[in-house]
């Protein structure tokens, strides 16, 4: 039969009587997700809402709290997840593992070994060495710091300190230069952030 009079394409075939219902699915042996704290919410909330049982959770809450406190965690941390086999279906899965940033210069892991959670410290270094932005004025001193590579913020703190000893409209030339340091963090991973 032709597709245009209802012909079945090969992609989705309808049900014959060959096809029995199942009567039950199987469940996944684990299941490997990622969770993202959101602003205003709670670790162990976030952390029920994957999935994971009540008491993992809070052990978990505990396990955290001893290395890094809760409050630290940034909203946007993602959390790496994996749940393991449940024991009887309808409990909660078990928690395997939990991987996340905790700080910028701390990886965090709560791994299951032997039926029992362990929290494991992973120090990411970090280079605290100052970034340098020098450059010319030119056509505004606004524009040459970004075009420079300076961040907005920094820019702004900038302009406010020598705002205070100099006219930036009468004072500053174009061909003036400018010199700002800035706090600057690397770590071992690639990231930076700026002060």
């Amino acid at each position: 039969m032709p597709l245009a009079l209802g012909s079945d394409s090969g992609r989705r075939m309808g049900a014959t009587a060959r096809v029995l219902p199942l009567a039950t699915a199987p469940e996944r042996p684990m299941v490997r997700l990622t969770a993202t704290l959101g602003q205003g919410d709670s670790f162990g909330r976030m952390l029920q809402r994957a999935g994971v049982g009540a008491s993992d959770a809070a052990r978990v809450s505990e396990m955290v709290a001893a290395q890094v406190p809760l409050s630290d965690i940034a909203p946007g941390t993602q959390f790496d997840i994996t749940l393991g086999r449940r024991s009887a279906p309808g409990n909660p899965r078990p928690l395997d593992k939990l991987d996340f940033r905790a700080r910028f210069d701390l990886d965090l892991a709560i791994e299951r070994s032997g039926g029992a959670l362990a929290a494991e410290r992973r120090p990411i270094a970090v280079d605290t060495t100052p970034l340098r932005i020098r450059g010319r004025v030119g056509a505004g001193l606004y524009r040459a710091a970004r075009a420079a590579g300076a961040p907005v913020e920094a820019i702004r703190q900038y302009l406010q300190a020598i705002d205070q000893h100099i006219s930036l409209e009468s004072d500053v030339g174009a061909g003036d230069e400018f010199d700002i340091i800035i706090d600057y963090k690397r770590s071992a991973r690639g990231e930076s952030e700026l002060g």
